[in-house]
């Protein structure tokens, strides 16, 4: 009987490449050799290139961080064939997690304390299965923003946006090469609202300048934080003109490449997500992707308030998690992923009863970004 151990090094690379990423975890402890071989480039490049098929993205869903896998074949021929299955992605023992933000295989959490507004800070890199702790120079608060990237020499650093004091927001920078914070002075009037998103290691916000009482219109931006330079670059434009204040505007990235912004004024019934074709420091361009009514899509039971989505190009719909606030159930309400197509198309699956909406506005399942395994 021929053995594992009998077989060549590229028989068993080609083997296990074909076993799911969620499951590495359990080969890595089957022996040393395997735990090796799975922690090689040229493994990795494999092993990528078959879960290409389907879509991985990561999703924090009831403070846990998982992987979900998305097969959307035959949805452009209105099939029931949509497949998104959740798994969680290895686990941070006994560390509930707030927040996340998602660079290029490695995930930056904010865990969630039982003392009031604190919070730590770990980078998890789930498919090698390692983390670390990152200690502060000033506590952490739940209301802080942290965002990961790294530089022009592949260094990873780390941006905190806080406030020191009522209205002095305060910046610094963790360096991975120095194991340290540093300060860092930036004399902005610029307001940075909702979750960045981060693209080719820098990280993109929206962001609008301080209101007076005075003024009532301010134009939102773009504003893209270079890690190289350890500074914000000049504001770029948006493809419509919004208010970060009442309208719904939602970043994410296409597959490392792109930037997609979902946008619903509140006035109206019409989304739109538009997509970079260009992004640049100083530049970009953007392309509509798609354009819905959500009052006259078959089947819309309900109002939607994007939290997050993801986009898939080829088959031309988006996915947006929600909560279902229309279904109620017996102790809360229910999780959603609603996938829309410029037809008019519509599918819910359903993703499960929803705890804690109260308490974390992240109850509602958000999705970070497609994964990618970094070694």
């Amino acid at each position: 009987m021929t053995m594992m151990s009998d077989l060549s090094k590229g028989l068993v690379e080609e083997i296990l490449s074909r076993v799911p990423i969620t499951s590495l975890r359990a080969v890595r402890s089957t022996c040393k050799q395997w735990n090796c071989l799975t922690k090689d480039p040229s493994f990795t490049k494999k092993q990528c290139g078959k879960a290409t098929k389907g879509l991985l993205v990561i999703m924090l869903n009831d403070f846990k961080v998982c992987l979900m896998s998305v097969n959307l074949h035959g949805i452009q021929n209105h099939k029931d064939v949509v497949d998104l299955s959740i798994k969680r992605i290895g686990e941070l023992k006994q560390v509930k997690v707030y927040n996340v933000f998602y660079c290029y295989g490695l995930l930056l959490c904010h865990t969630k304390e039982k003392e009031g507004n604190t919070t730590r800070l770990v980078v998890w890199n789930p498919y090698l299965g390692q983390t670390s702790w990152i200690e502060p120079r000033i506590s952490y608060h739940r209301s802080d923003m942290f965002v990961i990237g790294y530089d022009k020499n592949n260094n990873h650093k780390i941006l905190r946006v806080f406030f020191e004091f009522v209205n002095n927001v305060e910046y610094e920078i963790y360096d991975f090469k120095s194991n340290s914070w540093r300060v860092l002075t930036i004399s902005s009037t610029i307001v940075l609202y909702k979750r960045g998103v981060s693209l080719k290691g820098n990280t993109y916000f929206f962001a609008q300048e301080r209101i007076k009482v005075e003024e009532v219109d301010k134009e939102c931006v773009l504003l893209c934080f270079d890690f190289t330079r350890e500074r914000f670059g000049p504001a770029l434009h948006l493809p419509f003109h919004c208010d970060v204040r009442y309208d719904d505007m939602v970043l994410s990235s296409v597959r490392e490449e792109h930037l997609a912004v979902l946008f619903q004024r509140l006035d109206t019934d019409k989304m739109e997500i538009w997509i970079t074709t260009k992004i640049e420091l100083n530049a970009v361009s953007w392309n509509k992707f798609l354009a819905v009514n959500t009052k006259t899509i078959t089947g819309f039971e309900f109002e939607v308030e994007p939290r997050s989505f993801f986009v898939d190009e080829e088959k031309k719909v988006a996915v947006i998690c929600d909560i279902h606030r229309f279904k109620p159930t017996k102790t809360g309400l229910y999780k959603t992923a609603c996938i829309i197509g410029e037809d008019g198309y519509l599918k819910e699956v359903d993703l499960g009863e929803a705890v804690n909406v109260e308490e974390s506005p992240y109850s509602c399942p958000l999705v970070c970004s497609y994964y990618v395994p970094r070694l």
